[in-house]
């Protein structure tokens, strides 16, 4: 397959950084054609949203991708096979043929009851569903939008009546469906048609995003664990070589996510804990594992200081984090928890800290 054109990455340019879009189609592409996302669209995309997604699906059509739209009524998926016959090869198919057609680099529109999406994403063993609706991401009762739920600590909250609008409680109960059914590694996404290509090519996306919470272990030092394969988490996350003194200096805990695809490394230090390290494999970027990381190291530390290059993308997100910040030239300086009189003695003590990569 030919590389995407100019103007396609100036495209993926416009929706969020560069490196994040190039990323995600880097990983979308190394997944099986059926497997890199099954789309449901509701019943309520139509007129100027259904041609939203049509164009959506030329510009994913352009980049090699294929995903599997499951669509609620045949007629639905008439339309949209009539719409892209001039620009991308959809193909109306029943749920057993979606991979077949996929792989032969069309797209398969399957007419399917919204209740049969859970079985057909854990048939195509889908990475990635989106729930595709009219109105966008998960709503609070009051109207505030809702980035993401671990449905592991947060369902039986937010699926109380009064808890989201009616209609919204109905979608969360759809994406648990999904996450109950798929006996492999799934995240499930609401949004709509006119932010379809950011939610699937930024970290932040742009809906809601539903999964399970990864299982944070708490390791008190290096101890058993596997150096190597820490040292390639951290040089995927950081896209740089550690250095091998890294090691020599004591951790006083490890946290880390799931099968090494987050980590975070905390030391002690005269001014109090100190992060050295908190990293997310590059592959499973915007599934919420940094989140989880961070709900573990705020549990277990009342404060902290940790610093950041200037140019690293989560730098945003820190700010959001943190009680305090100072920009000292390549460096970031951040703390939370600390009483004022202590801060210029972090920001001093995290300046000097040593350099890892």
């Amino acid at each position: 397959m030919n590389p995407p054109s100019r103007l396609v990455l100036r495209f993926l340019a416009s929706v969020g950084r560069p490196a994040e879009a190039e990323l995600y189609l880097s990983l979308f592409r190394a997944e099986r054609p059926e497997s890199f996302a099954l789309i449901a669209v509701d019943r309520d995309v139509t007129g100027v949203l259904a041609e939203a997604l049509a164009v959506d699906l030329e510009f994913l059509a352009e980049l090699g991708l294929t995903p599997v739209l499951a669509v609620g009524s045949a007629e639905q998926a008439a339309w949209l096979e009539r719409w892209l016959a001039d620009s991308v090869r959809g193909e109306v198919v029943e749920p057993a043929g979606a991979a077949a057609v996929a792989r032969a680099g069309r797209i398969p529109l399957v007419p399917i009851d919204p209740a049969g999406v859970p079985g057909l994403a854990a048939a195509l063993a889908s990475r990635k569903v989106v729930l595709l609706g009219p109105s966008g991401p998960l709503t609070r009762a009051g109207g505030e939008a809702v980035s993401i739920i671990d449905v592991t600590s947060e369902y039986d909250a937010l699926s109380a009546p009064g808890a989201l609008p009616d209609p919204d409680r109905a979608t969360l109960a759809r994406a648990r469906a999904v996450l109950d059914a798929a006996p492999h590694g799934v995240t499930v996404s609401v949004t709509s048609p006119l932010a379809l290509i950011r939610e699937l090519f930024t970290v932040r996306g742009a809906g809601t995003l539903v999964r399970r919470g990864a299982a944070i272990a708490v390791h008190p030092g290096w101890g058993e664990l596997d150096r190597a394969r820490i040292a390639s988490l951290i040089e995927d996350a950081f896209g740089r070589p550690l250095r091998a003194d890294f090691w020599d200096r004591p951790a006083e805990r490890i946290y880390l996510a799931g099968d090494y695809r987050g980590a975070a490394v905390v030391e002690r230090t005269e001014h109090g804990a100190y992060l050295s390290k908190l990293a997310v494999g590059a592959a499973a970027r915007g599934e919420g594992i940094g989140r989880d990381l961070w709900r573990a190291l705020v549990r277990d530390y009342a404060s902290l200081y940790w610093r950041s290059r200037s140019r690293n993308p989560i730098a945003p997100w820190y700010q959001e984090q943190c009680d305090g910040m100072v920009k000292d030239g390549e460096w970031h300086v951040y703390w939370r928890g600390l009483a004022p009189e202590r801060i210029p003695e972090v920001i001093r003590a995290a300046r000097s800290a040593p350099v890892d990569l």
